[in-house]
């Protein structure tokens, strides 16, 4: 194998294995997959603690950086600003790849699981008196991968409740049924839900007090009561039962 060709695998795994430590916004890092494939741990935790792939994959960086510095720079005197510049190309490549790939399967999801839910662009408001909510507003946005028109109940909840066995946020239209909402397909929608427009039920409205924050996790209910549960760590969401 000739100079040329071990410069250019150098640059190419350095950019690889760099993107393999990253967590985008549809995937955890994929080199979390790789580890658990190969039945070693990711995290100290569960997906929380110390991260163990920035260990793992960051020993082979750091080689390849050897690599680079000998094939590419020295042996073929690729100046490191342009090595710099193919690695950055790489890496928007690899992005545009795994978001292609992820949305592709998204959109041939079934059901619910069709539907992902986009954190950065959420918020929630509420404060609360003598066992209900007297302030509430939630916003959010979901986008329906899926050329399929798709309706849905929707609650809203978090992994502290869940754990403290609160019930999830729910609404309800004024005739006291529970609101039903819709996407079309490859619908991309904002929604805003409070007391202006629905009744809240659920959550700590049971305790005084206030809060606000993003809306950290979604649960989605079909008419034949199967569920997904949306968050800002799972892309390809949680299928709760069917």
């Amino acid at each position: 194998m000739n100079d040329k060709i071990k410069g250019g695998l150098s640059i190419f795994f350095m950019a690889a294995i760099f993107y393999m430590m990253i967590t985008t916004k549809y995937t955890n890092a994929l080199g979390d997959y790789v580890l658990e494939f190969i039945g070693l741990k990711s995290w100290t935790g569960d997906y929380s603690g110390v991260h163990l792939t920035i260990i793992y994959f960051g020993i082979l960086f750091i080689i390849c950086l050897f690599m680079v510095s000998k094939y590419a720079v020295n042996r073929m005197n690729i100046r490191r600003r342009n090595v710099f510049f193919v690695f950055l190309a790489l890496m928007i490549v690899f992005y545009s790849i795994t978001g292609v790939t992820v949305q592709h399967i998204k959109s041939n999801s079934q059901g619910l699981l069709s539907i992902g839910y986009n954190s950065s662009e959420s918020s929630m408001d509420y404060r609360s008196e003598d066992n209900r909510f007297i302030e509430f507003i939630a916003e959010f946005e979901l986008t329906n991968y899926s050329d399929e028109k798709k309706t849905f109940y929707l609650s809203i909840t978090n992994p502290y409740d869940r754990e403290e066995g609160i019930e999830e946020i729910r609404f309800y239209n004024n005739d006291g049924k529970q609101a039903k909402f819709g996407l079309d397909g490859n619908q991309t929608k904002s929604f805003s839900v409070g007391l202006d427009n629905y009744d809240v039920i659920g959550g700590r409205g049971f305790q005084n007090g206030s809060g606000s924050g993003i809306v950290q996790e979604i649960l989605l209910t079909d008419d034949e009561g199967n569920k997904v549960r949306l968050d800002s760590e799972n892309f390809f969401g949680v299928e709760i039962n069917r």
